[in-house]
């Protein structure tokens, strides 16, 4: 079975962005906060309140396959879990982006203008390699989830 994203430890989060840089890079080919599809957010105000990832968290079930207008744009990953965005026919252009409404998640799927596709996380486990305290972890995903 396939393993799939989990944030594990959040209070460890430094907000030091490296997870959200290596899955830019990695999977979009740029270095951007935003082309990404793992985002961390500040929790509170100016005082270290903590920090909240924000990504998906790979649904058996995803409810944003089924919403999706376009047929095959986007569909189940694998067995284990997650999404998979076929970008030769996603059009973010054509659609009112019921994938990210229907996230649980707000926020997990990401809707980039530019390309005008939805990007979300591959459940690859790069950010897990390049995050210095061990916020995220991949795991097998539990029975009867």
């Amino acid at each position: 079975m396939s393993k799939r994203l989990r944030v594990a430890y959040l209070d460890r989060c430094i907000g030091c962005y490296q997870c959200v840089f290596a899955c830019a890079r990695a999977n979009e080919k740029v270095l951007s906060i935003d082309r990404t599809s793992i985002r961390v957010k500040t929790i509170g105000g100016y005082g270290r309140e903590g920090f909240a990832v924000v990504v998906c968290r790979g649904c058996l079930d995803p409810p944003c396959v089924p919403v999706c207008p376009i047929e095959g744009a986007i569909r189940t990953r694998t067995k284990g879990g997650g999404v998979k965005v076929d970008r030769s026919i996603c059009n973010t252009t054509k659609c009112n982006q019921e994938c990210d409404n229907a996230c649980l998640i707000p926020g997990a799927i990401y809707i980039d203008e530019e390309i005008q596709n939805a990007i979300v996380c591959r459940q690859c486990s790069i950010c897990t390699k390049f995050c210095p305290t061990g916020v995220l972890i991949m795991e097998e995903p539990p029975s009867g989830f």
